[in-house]
């Protein structure tokens, strides 16, 4: 009987312990020109979940946020582009909302300062839903530019 027990107890914990993650993060390079560059995320996103734009009101969900480390060999140009999100009236937070479905991809212009190699580093921090329930996240990211 202790063994039985252990052993629900056990894949109670497992399933319990499973983490919720509908979207995936990729990053790459793409070189614009000899001292410019656009970092690229791309992102896959479940089926039925949203990730939510980086341009929301207040109120509402948190939006997603690209933090850069600060780093003397390089600047960021303006803020993260974003493809075309879907804009729709959300009851649950009273007020219409932007976000992405399936896939979407964010590009960040970064300008080399100098011949020195480049670590771009940073967290990407989001919030993703689905009918039921809605899931914060963040991911850190890293790209080297030699």
């Amino acid at each position: 009987m202790k063994i039985i027990t252990f052993l629900f107890v056990l894949i109670s914990i497992q399933s319990y312990s499973q983490i919720l993650n509908p979207v995936t993060w990729e990053t790459s390079l793409e070189k614009i020109s000899e001292n410019e560059y656009d970092i690229v995320f791309t992102v896959d996103i479940e089926s039925s979940w949203h990730l939510y734009s980086q341009y929301l009101s207040e109120g509402g969900p948190l939006p997603t946020v690209f933090k850069f480390e600060p780093n003397d060999n390089y600047k960021c140009e303006g803020q993260p582009l974003e493809e075309n999100a879907k804009e729709v009236y959300e009851a649950v937070f009273e007020m219409n909302v932007k976000y992405f479905e399936n896939k979407t991809v964010f590009k960040q212009r970064i300008i080399k300062l100098n011949n020195e190699p480049i670590d771009i580093k940073g967290t990407i921090h989001y919030m993703t839903c689905n009918d039921e329930k809605c899931i914060p996240g963040s991911k850190n990211f890293e790209a080297s530019i030699k």
